[in-house]
C-alpha cells in the first residue's frame, strides 16, 4: 500500500467551489483504484491532500490520469508556493 501526502499552501482561503471539484475528483479516484482520499483543511490557506493506493503502479496512473491534470487545473493557480509532497510505502498501520 502506498500513501502521498501533499501540504498546499494558498494565496488566499480556498473557494468553496474548488471544494465541491475537490470533493467529486476524490471520488474519481477511488473509483479509477485509489484506496482512499481526503482533502484536509488545517486553516484558511493550509491544505493537506492524503491518497491511498494498493501499489505504485495505481499510484503513478492515478497520478498522470487524474490528479496531475486535476492539480494543474484547480489548485495550482491557487498555490502560494509549490506543494510539499510525499510518498511512500506503507510498512506498519490499520484500517
Amino acid at each position: 500500500m502506498r500513501v502521498v501526502v501533499s501540504h498546499l499552501t494558498l494565496k488566499r482561503p480556498l473557494p468553496r467551489a474548488t471544494v465541491d471539484l475537490a470533493e467529486d475528483a476524490c471520488r474519481r479516484l477511488v473509483d479509477a483504484g485509489g484506496l482512499a482520499a481526503s482533502f484536509v483543511k488545517v486553516d484558511d490557506t493550509h491544505m493537506i491532500l492524503i491518497l491511498t493506493f494498493p501499489d505504485l503502479d495505481t499510484e503513478e496512473r492515478i497520478k498522470s490520469e487524474i490528479g496531475g491534470p486535476w492539480m494543474r487545473d484547480h489548485l495550482v493557480p491557487l498555490l502560494e508556493e509549490p506543494p510539499e509532497r510525499s510518498s511512500g510505502t506503507v510498512v506498519a498501520g490499520s484500517i
